[in-house]
């Protein structure tokens, strides 16, 4: 339903007031971006509906919607809601396609799913300046992973930094353990970047701190790339390959480890986007 200027009234059941007609074209401008689809964001996610829908199914899921500029964070469903009751779940593109219609940019799959656990590193700078120091810390991440034959997807985060991801198979989360795999690759990756960036990371990082930190509550370097061990624990939950960063419009993309470096931030526009079909990687 579109509301149009046709009558001076907005009326419930037990109140009627008189508005001018500024006051009812703001309220129905409001009313209207709240309740009718965006065109093309209902476009994009026909394009990318069955490319994600692998990423949701068998797993709890969140999702971000966004109203009149006002980002809306949801994890259950609600009267009027395509889930009415209870947790979030996608079970096919077109439960993706019912929330696109209600101003949904992304979709966040719980790490432990029905049928696999996930691991997750989110590398990140904490400041605008800093996103070419993520992308050299994100690719020697991602040579580093690979080192070890830890095959991985790697993706654009949607905003100033990258994801990592992969399944570790139906296995019982122990989130303590996978807490200190982060901060051990956290320490490799210092190793490597002061080898061989040093000069590149402290123009920009106080030369007294250390280039990555692993606590998104680390106050004191500001500064530091964050690898956030914080996101690990037992409703944590990752954005969805494809899905839009609502804040910044972007797309989080899926990268190869030679494109992480060369990457542009304006290439992840939902109309510049080639929807690849993707698998995520298995590491028992």
């Amino acid at each position: 339903m579109v509301l149009s200027l046709t009558s001076s009234t907005l009326t419930n059941n037990t109140h009627q007031r008189f508005y001018t007609k500024a006051e009812l074209a703001r309220l129905i401008n409001v009313y209207n971006r709240a309740v009718m689809p965006i065109e093309w964001l209902v476009q994009y996610w026909q394009r990318a509906a069955k490319t994600t829908l692998p990423f949701l199914t068998n797993r709890k899921v969140a999702v971000q919607q966004m109203f009149d500029g006002k980002i809306l964070y949801r994890r259950h469903g609600g009267k009027g809601l395509p889930d009415r009751i209870g947790w979030i779940e996608i079970n096919s593109a077109a439960d993706i396609l019912k929330w696109a219609r209600l101003h949904t940019y992304s979709f966040h799959p719980h790490l432990n799913g029905d049928r696999d656990l996930w691991f997750v590193m989110d590398i990140d700078g904490r400041i605008e300046k800093a996103f070419p120091l993520v992308q050299i810390a994100a690719y020697e991440m991602s040579r580093l992973l690979s080192g070890k034959t830890i095959k991985h997807l790697v993706k654009f985060s949607g905003n100033r930094g990258f994801h990592f991801l992969w399944s570790l198979g139906k296995t019982a989360p122990n989130w303590l353990s996978l807490r200190k795999r982060v901060r051990s690759w956290a320490r490799e990756l210092e190793k490597v970047l002061q080898a061989k960036y040093k000069g590149k990371f402290y123009h920009l990082i106080p030369k007294t701190d250390p280039i990555i930190v692993t606590s998104s509550t680390d106050k004191k370097h500001k500064k530091s790339i964050l690898i956030d061990e914080q996101i690990i624990h037992k409703n944590g939950m990752i954005r969805s390959p494809y899905s839009i960063h609502p804040k910044t419009g972007l797309v989080s993309a899926p990268l190869r480890t030679n494109e992480i470096l060369s990457f542009k931030p304006e290439q992840a526009r939902p109309e510049r986007v080639r929807i690849q079909k993707i698998g995520l990687p298995v590491n028992p």
